[in-house]
């Protein structure tokens, strides 16, 4: 299946993602889960290339001239599998499409993108950066990846990085508040709130937290609110002091001061 795939913007320069390279590097001498975790978060935010190239589409004789005309369209560069699936292979910067498949033209694209191309075209997976580190995303880590998101190992949770405007709901259950100031306990944020997002309630934590202790704070506390989470769910994010929403009551309790 082709696709329409843009070309490069001019202040592309083709390097990688520096983010990206070094998570690639930190997988590859220790290929541990959480360095699988590392390169997915890094992924997901990373601008990275496909190849492209011309594939024969059909052939006519044009009427009048008995000539043979050819005609070829743009597709996705794919690999096939042993057992017969297909893996769309991604590259780090300009260079690795044309290095690995002479011909091929590299086009840039943010990765969720290209992973959601790639499941359109029927592929199962990605190959990123062959071949050196050749990791593969497949299953619902690529599913995630195509939505934006990072899949958070062995939870059913996911993480993504995305801008929106966050505002103060209209109602929240009480039980839901007392549920996650229990489960924020112990947790150092220093404030919380339940906010309304693009997608429906929001957790917004007080807490300097970068991606990764936050998704590990979701992992952590979600699934100690379960039984009270909306139907939709529950979004997590990094929020400031004077952000809206929801009071959430975190408990603490104060100290007497000593006669």
């Amino acid at each position: 299946m082709s696709r329409r795939l843009p070309f490069a913007a001019a202040s592309d320069t083709g390097e990688p993602d520096p983010r990206l390279v070094v998570a690639l590097q930190a997988w590859s001498r220790q290929p541990a889960a959480a360095a699988h975790a590392e390169v997915l978060a890094a992924l997901a935010g990373a601008r990275i290339f496909v190849a492209i190239t011309a594939t024969s589409t059909a052939e006519h004789v044009e009427p009048g001239t008995g000539h043979a005309a050819s005609s070829a369209e743009m597709a996705l560069l794919s690999l096939v599998g042993s057992e017969g699936g297909r893996a769309v292979p991604l590259f780090l910067d300009a260079a690795g499409p044309v290095a690995f498949r002479a011909g091929a033209r590299p086009v840039p694209l943010p990765a969720p993108e290209a992973c959601g191309a790639a499941l359109v075209d029927g592929a199962v997976a990605v190959l990123l950066d062959p071949p050196g580190a050749a990791l593969v995303v497949t299953g619902a880590e690529l599913a995630e990846l195509a939505a934006g998101r990072v899949a958070i190992a062995g939870t059913g949770l996911s993480s993504r990085v995305a801008t929106g405007a966050l505002s103060t709901p209209e109602q929240v259950d009480d039980r839901l508040l007392a549920a996650l100031g229990q489960a924020l306990r112990g947790e150092g944020v220093r404030a919380a709130r339940v906010l309304h997002g693009p997608d429906g309630l929001v957790l917004g934590v007080v807490a300097d937290l970068d991606p990764a202790a936050l998704t590990a704070l979701a992992a952590r506390v979600l699934p100690r609110v379960r039984g009270v989470l909306p139907p939709g769910g529950l979004d997590v994010a990094v929020v400031g002091a004077g952000s809206p929403g929801r009071v959430v009551p975190l408990g603490r309790g104060w100290l007497r001061r000593g006669r």
